[in-house]
């Protein structure tokens, strides 16, 4: 298995060349703060669980608590991708 990780430095860059490739924005280097490092948004589940009538949680037959999708909800939330920050892919065969 491969992988391929890129620095917040070179995220930056790709992202001009594909805004003045694709956009036609020319986002120079200078426009872009040290202070304002990209902003990754994500949902993560807030599971809820189904419960019977009386309250107790229902669990299946390994003895785990079924979750009901009808029910759970998604927050936002953020990191910022700063100078120590790092994506990377892994690539299969």
């Amino acid at each position: 298995m491969s992988k391929l990780t890129f620095y917040s430095y070179e995220v930056q860059e790709a992202i001009r060349m594909y805004a003045k490739e694709k956009l036609g924005l020319d986002i120079s280097e200078d426009s872009i703060s040290v202070h304002d490092h990209p902003t990754v948004e994500y949902r993560t589940p807030v599971y809820a669980y189904k419960k019977h009538k009386n309250g107790k949680e229902i669990r299946d037959k390994h003895g785990c608590r079924t979750v009901d999708w009808d029910k759970t909800k998604y927050k936002t939330e953020h990191i910022v991708f700063d100078d120590d920050a790092e994506i990377t892919f892994y690539l299969g065969d």
